[in-house]
């Protein structure tokens, strides 16, 4: 790359005149995350009904098969955030798609129910999750800094419309070839999409194709520096769970996505339990993937200017009034106006993890401290899944999205006391 002289100012920064490839990642894994929803993640709940009728299983069954998830992506996410640390997001996001739509595909032989925990099981461990996924957020918050946060929030609507699109979608295939040939056409097309974008498109940082983050370049004479002074301070992975912030920040979403797995996995059974028909219902699910790409666009001016962590805050408030709105739900427009406030708060408190993580602690290890936080907050995830659906079996959907919202003001109480930690080193300011 030939030198760029922009400034006699030799440590100030400049703008690479060239178009940043950063934008194509962001774009590409956009994209990708939108596609990985298809794939029994923002879908699942449309196979309930059709599945426990045929296999003769109840939503037990479908509450141990979320948790089996989280528990693969618990186990599986320390050892991806550091692969994508040292070896980069290309490869393990190529192969990791490729086994996730084999996953998918395996759907099309179970007869039984414990089978669809096994494969539920292995498809977390593939590392796929929503916007939660290691491989399409921890590259985002190496390829920016400054400009990170509107990068985050060009990302983060590619994967409500994902689950928007695809619950309506899904129904269809169901409708034309059941819900096993459905899994086989999601698993194919899927996988293969993710392989083919990844090895094509992703690239694993800037400095991977010459570059700085944000498209930053630094003159010293007729050589580029290495470094640039965007760079922010790289908290290891010991330095980042010396902290409360780690562990409180990590508890905080762990009781968030466990309603919101309970939600994306029995809010249509729900509907259905009201007489609301299939379709409407997965109507009204999708409204809270579509209203998740609202909040994001509603805070993109906000989120560089305001701590996340009061975002988050907004965002779990959202939520936990939807869930009391459905405790008292009678009616087809109550799941509208629930999914819609569900959108809202999800769509606001998740983005907002994807950006808290760089923020507090750095992108340089980020891999690796958010792959540690993943168990923490998964396990509380997994165990919140199963024991709502034990409240929905035996008490009623209205007690189980009370104590879920009982759970999301302990969040919210959380965050609340999760200030942005600070590292003291001599001779430079770390704020």
């Amino acid at each position: 790359m030939s030198p760029n002289r922009v400034s006699s100012n030799l440590n100030e920064p400049q703008p690479n005149p060239r178009f940043f490839y950063g934008w194509v990642v962001v774009a590409v894994l956009g994209i990708i995350g939108g596609i990985s929803t298809f794939i029994g993640v923002g879908n699942f709940g449309v196979f309930v009904v059709p599945m426990s009728e045929d296999l003769g299983v109840g939503n037990s069954y479908f509450g141990w098969a979320l948790s089996a998830r989280l528990f693969g992506f618990a186990i599986s996410g320390p050892l991806i955030g550091r692969c994508i640390d040292k070896y980069g997001t290309r490869l393990p996001l190529a192969i990791g798609g490729f086994l996730f739509g084999g996953s998918a595909i395996a759907f099309f032989f179970i007869e039984a129910g414990w089978q669809m925990i096994g494969i539920t099981l292995f498809a977390g461990i593939t590392g796929f999750w929503g916007s939660s996924t290691l491989y399409l957020t921890v590259p985002i918050a190496k390829w920016f800094v400054k400009k990170r946060g509107r990068a985050m929030s060009l990302f983060f609507p590619c994967v409500p419309l994902g689950i928007g699109l695809g619950s309506p979608a899904t129904q269809l295939v169901i409708d034309a070839f059941g819900w096993r040939g459905a899994w086989l056409v999601l698993g194919v097309v899927g996988g293969l999409s993710i392989t083919i974008l990844s090895l094509v498109f992703v690239r694993n940082d800037p400095s991977s194709i010459g570059l700085l983050p944000d498209g930053e370049v630094k003159s010293i004479g007729n050589a580029q520096s290495a470094n640039s002074s965007i760079d922010e301070y790289p908290w290891t992975l010991r330095e980042a769970m010396a902290t409360g912030a780690f562990w409180k920040i990590s508890a905080s979403y762990g009781l968030l996505m466990a309603a919101m797995g309970s939600v994306g996995v029995f809010w249509i059974p729900f509907l259905r339990s009201i007489d609301i028909s299939p379709h409407i219902a997965a109507l009204a699910f999708s409204t809270q993937a579509f209203t998740q790409v609202i909040a994001a666009i509603l805070i993109a001016p906000w989120i560089d200017r305001i701590s996340p962590r009061y975002l988050a805050m907004s965002g779990f408030t959202s939520v936990a009034i939807a869930l009391v709105i459905a405790a008292n739900a009678s009616e087809a427009w109550h799941g509208f106006l629930g999914a819609t406030l569900i959108g809202l708060g999800i769509g606001t408190a998740m983005l907002m993890q994807t950006h808290i993580w760089p923020v507090y602690f750095g992108r340089v290890n980020i891999g690796a401290i958010r792959g540690a936080a993943t168990p923490i907050t998964l396990v509380m995830t997994a165990t919140g899944a199963p024991i709502l659906s034990i409240l929905f079996d035996n008490y009623g959907f209205a007690t189980g999205w009370v104590v879920a919202g009982v759970a999301l003001t302990v969040g919210i109480a959380l965050l609340l006391i999760s200030p942005k930690p600070f590292i003291s080193v001599p001779g430079k300011n770390n704020s």
